[in-house]
């Protein structure tokens, strides 16, 4: 079987701050033993240092996708990059948010995140500076998630990240295939499994048409997890 998982708001609760979502030792444990029976790959928009700052040290056994699939790694081993796009400076950015507290501009591989849950400002002023932005340096795509914006200018999305790793580790279409996720970025991962022929698993209180289960929260997910053979 090959697990797909998201990380923040799927392993882990969505919290205030990118950098408080550490995965508790007990459930991180729990991953490393079903990397041994399956192959498990975590797909996240955050890049390899931002994960680590999280999840800790990455074992070898599990495989991890940053930055929807900018980079393939196993453990943090980097097996596979795909440059398909150049970033534009974001200084420019930066000065204009500065002063504005609770804005979070994450750099990754490939594409930025401005986060702005923790801002006391308007939220239309937030995404005004980001179409200002966004409008002088086109990204290939802009994906709105929860209280977070991306531009991607490398070309990946979840879906494509899906795709790619399973060409990259030989999947032959016999193994059954599960993803797990809960935000917009998600929809892309469940499409395609779907496509698959495989389970796409949505984190949340409403079930989108890419998912063809719903698991309401955290603990669902873990549940869900323990059950699988």
């Amino acid at each position: 079987m090959v697990i797909l998982l998201d990380y923040d708001g799927t392993l882990t609760p969505i919290v205030s701050k990118p950098g408080e979502a550490k995965i508790e030792r007990d459930k991180k444990d729990f991953l490393e033993e079903l990397s041994k029976r399956h192959t498990l790959g975590i797909v996240t928009g955050r890049s390899l240092d931002s994960f680590k700052e999280v999840f800790g040290s990455v074992p070898d056994t599990i495989y991890l996708i940053t930055s929807h699939g900018v980079r393939i790694y196993r453990g943090e081993k980097l097996l596979k990059e795909f440059t398909d796009g150049k970033m534009p400076d974001l200084n420019p950015l930066k000065h204009k948010l500065e002063g504005k507290e609770g804005l979070i501009l994450e750099e990754k591989e490939g594409c930025f995140a401005l986060h702005y849950r923790n801002f006391k400002g308007s939220e239309e002023e937030v995404k005004r500076l980001f179409r200002e932005f966004t409008k002088k340096h086109p990204p290939r795509a802009v994906i709105e998630g929860k209280k977070v914006l991306e531009a991607v200018y490398s070309g990946r999305d979840k879906g494509k990240a899906v795709e790619d790793f399973l060409k990259f580790i030989g999947w032959d279409g016999k193994e059954r295939v599960i993803y797990i996720g809960d935000d917009t970025t998600d929809l892309y991962a469940l499409r395609k499994v779907r496509e698959l022929g495989g389970l796409p698993v949505f984190v949340g209180e409403r079930k989108p048409p890419e998912a063809e289960l719903l698991l309401k929260d955290v603990d669902e997910v873990y549940e869900f997890l323990s059950g699988l053979k």
